[in-house]
């Protein structure tokens, strides 16, 4: 695993987070006559038929073992099931702002399962950089967390999302694992979606939500986006990022993406930026760059 990042890992890093950061606009396209979990599994199965086409293209290892599909059963359940359903039924009642926060928190998660499960040191420079980054996501949403109400139904909706963050925490460190045993980034991924639509469509179906599909220019639209952009090329960036510099710094992307989130606001629905907006994403800037670069050795004047 590379300890450093360098210019490819930079480029998955904004891969990813310019991707996924596009996503929290065109989710909202999914939302109304197909229930969000079932939307969840009709973007993973449409997803994972392509990673198997990118399979197949690479000759890629499709032949597992009984344990590789369980340990891809695990990735599937918490990385493209429970992580997405819990995050879609939330943005029923929640802001993209509050959900971005919670979200935010994966790096702690991300960090601390690292070094259980991965047995990987923890960075004091770059948990620092994820309380910066942290921080100025909490002055950028500021308005979403003083107007929200603790005490009604929606308070349910952040609990969801804590969930969903705690899931892909784990589909992460599970990702890792498998990488660290022998499976690349696509077989495990393209039979991680399978069975996590798998799983998803079995949940819909005991809780008799209904397996529907709308054929709207604005469902299918959104559906088409966020299955080729945000799941077959964010996710192979991502998970790729994670197989080279570990789960813990991977997970900034998660601090980084609300900004393009932003950014997109204000170029397609007018947000006017304020000044305390502008300082709060160089705060996120700023816990990017500190927790992903690596501090200057300083060279001895001795010679030996």
């Amino acid at each position: 695993m590379a300890s450093q990042i360098n210019r490819f890992d930079i480029t998955l890093f904004g891969i990813t987070v310019f991707t996924w950061g596009t996503t929290w606009f065109v989710i909202l396209g999914q939302l109304g006559v197909v229930h969000p979990v079932v939307s969840v599994g009709w973007r993973f199965l449409l997803a994972s038929g392509i990673v198997f086409g990118i399979c197949l293209y690479r000759s890629e290892r499709l032949r597992l073992t009984s344990i590789e599909h369980i340990q891809c059963a695990f990735l599937g359940f918490f990385l493209f099931c429970t992580n997405y359903g819990f995050f879609y039924t939330a943005s029923l009642s929640l802001t993209t702002g509050l959900v971005s926060i919670v979200f935010s928190t994966m790096v702690f998660w991300n960090t601390l399962g690292a070094r259980i499960f991965l047995g990987q040191p923890l960075e004091r420079r770059s948990l620092f950089g994820g309380v910066i980054g942290v921080s100025g996501l909490l002055i950028l949403f500021q308005r979403d967390l003083l107007e929200f109400n603790w005490f009604t139904a929606s308070s349910m909706a952040i609990v969801f999302c804590l969930i969903g963050t705690l899931s892909a925490s784990a589909g992460n460190i599970v990702s890792a694992a498998l990488q660290r045993r022998g499976l690349s980034v696509w077989n495990s991924t393209a039979y991680g979606m399978l069975y996590g639509s798998i799983l998803t469509f079995t949940f819909a179906i005991i809780s008799g939500l209904g397996i529907r599909f709308e054929w709207t220019l604005t469902y299918v639209g959104s559906l088409l986006y966020l299955v080729i952009f945000g799941s077959v090329i964010a996710f192979g960036s991502y998970l790729t990022l994670i197989g080279r510099v570990g789960p813990g710094k991977a997970a900034y992307t998660a601090v980084a993406f609300p900004v393009i989130a932003v950014l997109m606001s204000v170029i397609f629905e007018g947000y006017a930026l304020s000044l305390s907006a502008v300082a709060a994403m160089g705060l996120v800037i700023a816990g990017n760059w500190l927790a992903l670069s690596k501090p200057k050795v300083q060279k001895s004047t001795c010679r030996a």
